[in-house]
């Protein structure tokens, strides 16, 4: 009987792992794996890189203070695609960036809406969908993020092998279509 949990709740399980799985484009998982593309593109030594990551990093921390009640007075599921398009938006802005002023912003922009939201959603989504289930749901949720480590990284290096320096633009693109392509999968509860 506890198995029908998987079957009964597919859709909501499945969009905790996918906003899990998500979150790790605003992870360091990932973003490392573009960084010495950065520091070459822009010029920037491994302090430079370093405090400019730590800026951005620190800031979006602060921020999600404040972001994270957003949760309490939105449902998921007019949060969520607005998270989702933001965090779109800022893998297009890592790919399109031209000026290195404008890298804290956007590892700001990716670092809250990846890491911060996405994941931080997810979890409230879980907690707010399930109640005698929810340690497990919650658990089943929390896989989007072994998926994301495990998996994302690997793809983008063997990429990167494949393709010149400038995949990196065609890689944070295709992080932002994916986004925009799955951010209806949030809206599946009506009552969240």
């Amino acid at each position: 009987m506890r198995d029908l949990l998987l079957v009964r709740n597919a859709p909501w399980l499945a969009s905790g792992a996918l906003l899990t799985l998500l979150s790790s484009f605003g992870q360091t998982i990932v973003i490392s794996v573009f960084a010495a593309d950065i520091q070459a593109e822009f010029s920037l030594s491994h302090g430079a890189w370093g405090g400019i990551y730590a800026l951005g990093t620190t800031t979006s921390a602060v921020v999600m203070v404040w972001a994270g009640g957003l949760t309490d007075k939105f449902r998921v599921r007019a949060l969520g695609p607005v998270v989702l398009l933001m965090l779109a938006m800022s893998c297009l802005l890592m790919a399109f960036n031209p000026f290195v002023w404008l890298l804290p912003v956007v590892i700001f922009a990716l670092r809250l809406c990846g890491q911060g939201m996405t994941s931080h959603i997810a979890v409230v989504a879980m907690a707010r969908w399930f109640d005698a289930e929810r340690g497990r749901a919650l658990s089943i949720a929390a896989l989007g993020f072994s998926v994301g480590e495990a998996v994302l990284p690997i793809v983008f290096v063997v990429l990167l092998g494949f393709l010149d320096c400038r995949c990196s633009d065609s890689c944070w693109r295709s992080c932002a279509h994916s986004f925009t392509a799955t951010r209806e999968n949030t809206s599946v509860n009506d009552q969240c």
